[in-house]
């Protein structure tokens, strides 16, 4: 295929989301994000950082009262509004919300939090940047580069947090710098990896070590993904398949997809960011596996799930396995005893090529479209302090793995032994568009479910070579390749 226009890829940006006049105003190219500035940099370590349409877990402490602020007098008077995705763990949710509400009275200014399911949160983005009404946005990975044109431009601020938390971690460079930039404060990422039932696996044949002693000496289940489905077979005959969403959900499908892509020898692009290496012969013959153990294995009506329904059926038992964070495990202390006594998470599968997970930093911009910038800054100020991001950090209880390093070897990490394995996300983490980086065409390949989508045809037709051409040439679509 030829090289894309910046015309086309605008008009293929703004029809591939549905939101013509909306997207057409916020794609724009750039060149690749520039080496970070020291005063960022620092090396990685294992950090401490998924996404809904209700709460899953109630909360589980009160909310403290936010501490007193000294911002600008001209603020006073006026409003905020904040637009966030659902959280999984309520009591972070809760906690977000009476801080705003706490902050917003101290400083008298009107703030009005809402929060909405994962998959509507860019739809209504859209319709902010085009027609205004909302201040802070949170933004999923990548999505500060494909709206980059609307936001604010947040280096100094973003800056200054890095270096007051000894740098941030390089997930966090890898994606929310752009070509020496912020454009929205990082606050680091949910975590995912497999929720399974001990016993289950146990009875299937898993060597599973104590939950104890596995954290302590960091070696999980080293498994490879034909194992994995050597279990899931067993399990399923006996009643009790695997679950794993594949439908258009921004949580869990896409952070099953692209692993096992990139584990098997497949990628978006190569390091050039245009030549697709999508359609490989290891991909296909790793497809023609996954359809296998998709019949064998799985929850066939895994390909319309969203990032809810794995959770529910793990809690009432009807699966053994699930990619998720550690939001079904906290539901379950609380809910279902039971199941949390006899669960524990490890490492996703590996495959020939290795183990990999998606994982990049979510974001908090501000919208040029604002009526309030200066009172949208004085609060994410504020909120970027230990003060009041050490507690919303600590009430998901691992859940949420933190944006800079100095939270990588925070307590939260050993209080549950049974949440330890979420510190690896960062060593085995990639950006959406790996080999190549991670930009507005990656989140336009990703916002369409291209990668997603693959996996759901090849499950419902069987045929794992047409399922990737097809997945190829969409790709071609967006990369010029």
């Amino acid at each position: 295929m030829g090289k894309v226009s910046r015309r086309q890829f605008l008009s293929r940006a703004a029809l591939a989301l549905g939101a013509t006049p909306i997207l057409l105003a916020t794609a724009c190219q750039a060149p690749p994000a520039a080496p970070p500035p020291a005063a960022t940099k620092a090396p990685e370590a294992p950090a401490a950082t998924k996404a809904p349409e209700k709460p899953t877990v109630a909360a589980t402490a009160p909310a403290p009262a936010a501490q007193p602020t000294a911002a600008p007098a001209q603020i006073k008077g006026t409003s905020l509004a904040i637009l966030e995705g659902t959280y999984f763990v309520a009591a972070g949710q809760d906690l977000f919300k009476k801080m705003a509400q706490d902050w917003g009275q101290q400083n008298g200014v009107t703030v009005s939090t809402d929060f909405l399911n994962w998959p509507d949160l860019q739809p209504k983005i859209g319709a902010a940047v085009q027609a205004g009404g909302i201040d802070i946005v949170e933004l999923w990975p990548g999505w500060c580069f494909l709206y980059r044109d609307q936001l604010v431009d947040l280096t100094d601020f973003a800056n200054g947090v890095a270096q007051k938390g000894g740098g941030f971690a390089q997930f966090v460079l890898n994606s929310s710098l752009d070509n020496g930039k912020y454009y929205a404060l990082p606050i680091g990422n949910s975590g995912t990896s497999m929720n399974y039932r001990i016993s289950w696996f146990k009875e299937a044949g898993a060597d599973i070590p104590d939950p104890a002693v596995q954290a302590k000496e960091g070696k999980w289940p080293d498994w490879t993904w034909d194992q994995f489905f050597a279990f899931g077979k067993k399990l399923k005959a006996q009643g009790r398949p695997i679950g794993q969403a594949l439908g258009h959900s921004t949580g869990d499908p896409q952070s099953f997809a692209y692993p096992y892509m990139w584990s098997n020898g497949a990628m978006e692009t190569e390091k050039d960011g245009k030549t697709i290496a999508f359609n490989k012969p290891e991909f296909v013959d790793a497809m023609k596996k996954f359809i296998q153990a998709w019949k064998d294995c799985y929850d066939e009506t895994g390909t319309s799930w969203d990032d809810n329904n794995n959770n529910r059926a793990f809690m009432s038992q009807q699966i053994c396995a699930t990619l998720n964070g550690s939001s079904i495990y906290i539901a379950s202390k609380k809910s279902a005893p039971d199941v949390a006594a006899d669960m524990n998470h490890t490492l996703m599968p590996k495959g020939p090529s290795g183990r990999f997970y998606q994982f990049s930093t979510r974001t908090l911009g501000i919208l040029k479209k604002s009526k309030n910038i200066e009172g949208a800054k004085e609060f994410l100020k504020w909120f970027a302090d230990d003060k009041q991001y050490g507690e919303w950090f600590r009430i998901q209880e691992g859940y949420q793995v933190a944006n800079t390093q100095k939270w990588a070897t925070d307590p939260v990490w050993t209080k549950d032994p049974k949440i330890s394995v979420y510190t690896q996300n960062p060593k085995y983490g990639r950006d959406q568009g790996y080999a190549g980086q991670i930009g507005e065409k990656s989140s336009l390949a990703w916002s369409k479910y291209i990668v997603v989508d693959t996996f759901a045809k090849a499950t419902q037709s069987g045929d794992a070579k047409a399922a990737i051409e097809w997945g190829a040439e969409e790709l071609k679509r967006i990369y010029g390749g």
